[in-house]
C-alpha cells in the first residue's frame, strides 16, 4: 500500500529528549513536512546534554545540519532527576555505536523558545514530546505564549489508562508534574497525546521485517538503534515489537486528520501521593462541548488511523 505524504509544510519547534523513538519521530517529521525551525532539548530519557548531542547527531544524519539545537532544563522543577537509559541505553541511541555528533548546542531553550514565537506570532507548532520543563519555563517567561503559536502538541499522559512509570503516570508527565500543570492550566487548545492511544501502536511483526530489509540509510540508522528498543518491549509486549510514542504525537501535529479526538476537563496531580504525576481527565459524555481552550482542559485522541500512521513511519525509514 502507498500513502502520500502529507504535502504541507509545518514549522515547528521539537521540544525533546532525544532518545530512541524522539530519533523515530525526528525520522518521521523529516520524511513527511516537518520544517524544524529549532530544537530545544531538556531532561527526561537522558540527561539534557546527552539529549542535546544525541538531536544533533541524528539531524546530521537527516541531513538537517542547519537546524539549531538549544539545550534547556537539566532537572525538573520540583523534585529530582530521574532518567530512562533501561529503556534508551546508556547513550540513549539504543548503545548501537552511533557516531555522535561533534557540534555544540546553544542553551536556554525556554529563552529561544519564547524568541521564535514572537518572531514568527501564529505561525509555529510547538511540538513536545518530553518533560514538559522547558514549555512550562516558556509560559512562566512569557505569559502571552498561548496567543504566540499556531497549535501545541504534546506526547504525555494516560486518560483513563495505566501508566507506564506508577500505576497511573506515564513518563514525560510524571518526570515534572509541576511543570506539566502549567501547561495543563495554560489557556491554549493543548493535543496530548497518551498512552491511552499510543500503547496501541505497536508494529505489526512484517513491519518490523520490513524496516530489516531496508537498505535505505535512515532506515539502517534505524534499524540499528531500535534493537535495543525492541528487546525491551518484547518484555512488556510478549513479541519483538515496539510502541511509538513520540511519532505519533508529531504525526498528529503534522496532520490531525490521522485522528478524531475528545476535549476533555484535566488536571495534574502534583500531590505527594502514588498518583503523582498522573492527568485525571473527566471522561463523562456530558462534558464534551468544553472549551478547548479554557485553562485545565485538554484534547485526547479518541480514534486512530493506525493502518496509515505505520504506512507512513515505514515510508519515513524507506522500508
Amino acid at each position: 500500500m502507498s500513502v502520500p505524504s502529507t504535502p504541507i509544510r509545518t514549522p515547528l519547534i521539537f521540544d525533546c529528549d532525544t532518545g530512541i523513538d524522539d530519533a523515530l519521530a525526528l525520522f518521521y517529521g523529516a520524511a513527511h513536512g516537518a520544517e524544524y525551525v529549532a530544537c530545544t532539548v531538556t531532561h527526561g530519557n537522558v540527561p539534557v546534554d546527552v539529549g542535546s548531542r544525541n538531536t544533533l547527531t541524528v539531524l546530521e544524519a537527516l541531513g538537517l545540519d542547519e537546524v539549531p539545537v538549544f539545550t534547556g532544563a537539566a532537572r525538573p522543577l520540583a523534585q529530582p532527576l530521574r532518567t530512562s537509559e533501561y529503556v534508551h541505553g546508556q547513550d540513549g541511541l539504543g548503545d548501537a555505536g552511533v557516531t555522535p555528533s561533534e557540534r555544540l548546542a546553544g542553551d536556554l531553550a525556554a529563552v529561544e523558545i519564547v524568541r521564535l514565537a514572537r518572531e514568527r506570532p501564529g505561525e509555529l507548532s510547538l511540538v513536545a514530546v518530553g518533560p514538559l520543563t522547558n514549555v512550562a519555563l516558556a509560559l512562566l517567561l512569557e505569559p502571552r505564549l498561548p496567543e504566540l503559536v499556531r497549535q501545541v502538541v504534546v506526547m504525555g499522559g494516560a486518560v483513563g489508562a495505566p501508566g507506564n512509570i506508577s500505576e497511573l503516570g506515564e513518563a514525560n508527565v510524571w518526570h515534572d508534574p509541576e511543570a506539566a500543570a502549567l501547561v495543563v492550566d495554560a489557556p491554549w487548545d493543548v493535543l496530548f497525546v497518551g498512552l491511552e492511544i499510543t500503547m496501541g501502536t505497536a508494529l505489526p511483526p512484517a513491519a518490523i521485517e520490513r524496516i530489516g530489509a531496508t537498505d535505505h540509510p535512515v532506515g539502517r540508522l534505524a534499524r540499528r538503534i531500535m534493537q535495543h528498543y525492541l528487546d525491551v518491549y518484547e518484555k512488556t509486549l510478549g513479541v519483538r515489537s515496539c510502541v511509538l510514542h513520540d511519532p505519533l504525537a508529531l504525526a498528529l501535529a503534522l496532520d490531525p486528520s490521522l485522528a478524531t479526538y475528545r476535549t476533555v476537563n484535566a488536571y495534574v496531580d502534583t500531590g505527594t501521593s502514588r498518583s503523582r504525576g498522573a492527568i485525571v481527565g473527566d471522561l463523562r459524555a456530558s462534558r464534551a462541548g468544553a472549551d478547548p481552550t479554557e485553562p485545565g482542559t485538554i484534547r485526547i485522541v479518541d480514534t486512530l488511523d493506525t493502518d496509515t500512521f505505520h504506512e507512513r513511519f515505514l515510508q519515513a525509514l524507506g522500508a
